[in-house]
């Protein structure tokens, strides 16, 4: 029997915070950094390891790319299910598929609650095609969402005192003992409660922050290839 996925009580709210002002923009820049690592086009086959309820899955399907995927959570699972994935159950320390399958291999802030980070990403390299692309998008320690999420945990019991927050260098240094070419960006400069000013100007902080601060932004992403 499954066990009980962590987002199991967060399935039916997960999408919301993505409608407010501040989670459409967060959406609209960590999309951006996806997609030029992803590059999704016609005829390219991709597995998201944490699938979730779909919600960033639907983008990259707009651009051409197939899209299957494995979550844990039955209630993610479910609404990603009725939103025309094929999703099964799985995790990124055992995905239930063989040995060069996808094309490109994603994981959306899944491996921060994985206890054997090194078995994820060979997992996920593994179900790669040789020379596929692998990308890995995780929390960052560093950035003002990571250190007030790490705050809050102190007062109030949450899911975040589970996960574990990534530094810049430490990603990079992961993927690269799987992968090769590895690169290691950053997306969303803004605090987590900007004032409209802030908000409005954050595509340009966004332009200056990959460019100048790519170890702090929220999102640490890294992609590699799978060596043939």
């Amino acid at each position: 029997m499954e066990q009980k996925a962590i987002f199991d009580d967060f399935a039916n709210k997960y999408d919301s915070w993505f409608d407010t002002p501040v989670g459409s923009k967060v959406k609209e820049l960590e999309l951006d950094l996806l997609l030029g690592l992803v590059k999704p086009q016609q005829g390219l086959n991709m597995l998201e390891v944490g699938i979730g309820t779909g919600l960033f899955a639907m983008e990259l399907g707009k651009r051409g790319i197939e899209i299957v995927g494995i979550d844990p959570s039955e209630k993610m699972r479910e609404i990603a299910n009725k939103r025309g994935f094929d999703v099964r159950y799985g995790v990124g320390e055992q995905i239930p598929f063989p040995d060069n399958t996808f094309d490109v291999v994603l994981s959306m802030s899944s491996m921060e609650f994985s206890r054997e980070p090194d078995l994820f990403v060979s997992e996920m390299t593994r179900v790669a095609k040789p020379n596929g692309t692998v990308v890995v998008a995780v929390l960052n320690l560093w950035s003002t969402y990571g250190i007030s999420r790490r705050v809050r945990g102190i007062f109030r019991r949450s899911f975040f005192n589970d996960v574990h927050f990534y530094a810049y260098g430490e990603l990079g240094g992961l993927l690269s003992r799987h992968l090769t070419g590895v690169e290691v960006s950053s997306s969303v400069f803004i605090n987590p409660s900007p004032p409209q000013w802030l908000l409005r100007r954050a595509n340009s902080l966004e332009v200056f922050g990959r460019k100048h601060l790519k170890q702090f932004g929220a999102l640490l992403v890294g992609a590699g290839r799978k060596v043939n």
